[in-house]
């Protein structure tokens, strides 16, 4: 294989690994770091797989070298920022000891899972450095060195930029977000909003409240598909799909919808819990987009939520589906409030 179309190779790889599964999560499932256009760091990788792509056709492939290592390195970076994500969780799940939601967030940890999408990713970087760094030539010997044409320092300067992009990000974000470092605790810990957080039973209950009178008389569940999907990995399996729309006038950071699945009777037999909307630093794909007024949140096309544990008794088509939790937005007051 010449390096030419190793570099296109390579290329493609990047471009079809952003689509392919890098996490499973409870709760959240398979996500991937294309999330709909929606995260930056694919946005980031599409750009420089373009833009080696579009070196070779230009006939400049050891100019490829700067975009592969700075694709590596974003590649790199996303996975420590994941595995900081984990390890932060894992430090909230040890400060739960004794409370009765211990064993629940423990059990949601231990299903998190690291998926081949991450393989995918990689080999298609390296086969870019790699073939860049074979295609140097009498005008680049020293490839390693500091560009010393103008051509090679703006690709040297976009790579560059492109390394910079999510960690600045990161930067501002933490700075200008309340309560980030709350956040850092992660999905799986306990939410606590409010100044006074010891505040008694009688007055925790308010929101509890709030939030239910915001789900019967402004989210709608529709469009509830449950049947056999044929998945990639694990063949034919259980699984739903359906749309939340917000009809009112709060931002909301969680939405849980519950499925029950029925039998030929009729009957309950069992149940999974989804969110659809689930805002947190260390999430990935839709899930981590608020559902502001009037927005309505689904799956990615092609994508469905599984219920592998729904047993074979169950009756393809038979489900029912129940908005049971909502988050609203911090610092965001009720539509109406001056």
């Amino acid at each position: 294989m010449t390096n030419r179309n190793m570099i296109f190779l390579g290329a493609g790889l990047l471009l079809v690994g952003l689509f392919m599964p890098i996490v499973t999560m409870p709760l959240v499932g398979s996500v991937n770091l294309f999330g709909n256009g929606g995260n930056t760091a694919g946005l980031v990788l599409m750009a420089l797989a373009a833009l080696g792509a579009g070196l070779v056709l230009k006939d400049r492939p050891s100019d490829v070298f700067w975009p592969g290592v700075a694709a590596c390195g974003v590649l790199i970076y996303c996975f420590g920022r994941l595995q900081y994500g984990f390890a932060q969780m894992r430090a909230s799940i040890q400060e739960l000891e004794g409370n009765p939601f211990a064993g629940l967030a423990e059990g949601a940890m231990s299903a998190v899972q690291i998926q081949w999408g991450w393989l995918v990713l990689a080999i298609g970087a390296g086969l870019m450095v790699y073939a860049a760094f074979k295609s140097r030539d009498e005008s680049s010997p020293k490839i390693l060195s500091v560009p010393d044409t103008t051509p090679r320092r703006v690709i040297f300067g976009l790579a560059l930029a492109s390394l910079l992009v999510l960690p600045v990000q990161d930067l501002i974000g933490s700075s200008r977000v309340p309560g980030a470092a709350a956040e850092r605790a992660g999905p799986f810990a306990p939410s606590v909003q409010g100044a006074d957080a010891a505040a008694p039973a009688t007055q925790a209950a308010a929101p509890a409240m709030e939030e239910a009178n915001y789900i019967t008389q402004h989210l709608q569940v529709y469009s509830l598909e449950a049947k056999y999907f044929d998945a990639v990995l694990d063949g034919r399996v259980p699984g739903v799909t359906f749309k939340v729309k917000n009809n009112g006038g709060r931002t909301l950071n969680k939405v849980g919808v519950r499925v029950v699945f029925h039998d030929a009777d009729g009957q309950p037999i069992a149940e999974e819990t989804y969110f659809p909307v689930l805002v947190s630093a260390y999430s990935y794909g839709v899930a981590n987009t608020p559902l502001r007024p009037n927005y309505i949140a689904q799956q990615e096309r092609g994508q469905f939520w599984s219920a592998k544990s729904v047993p074979s008794e169950w009756e393809s088509g038979c489900a029912t589906a129940t908005t049971t939790e909502i988050e609203f937005a911090p610092d965001e007051p009720p539509a109406g409030t001056p």
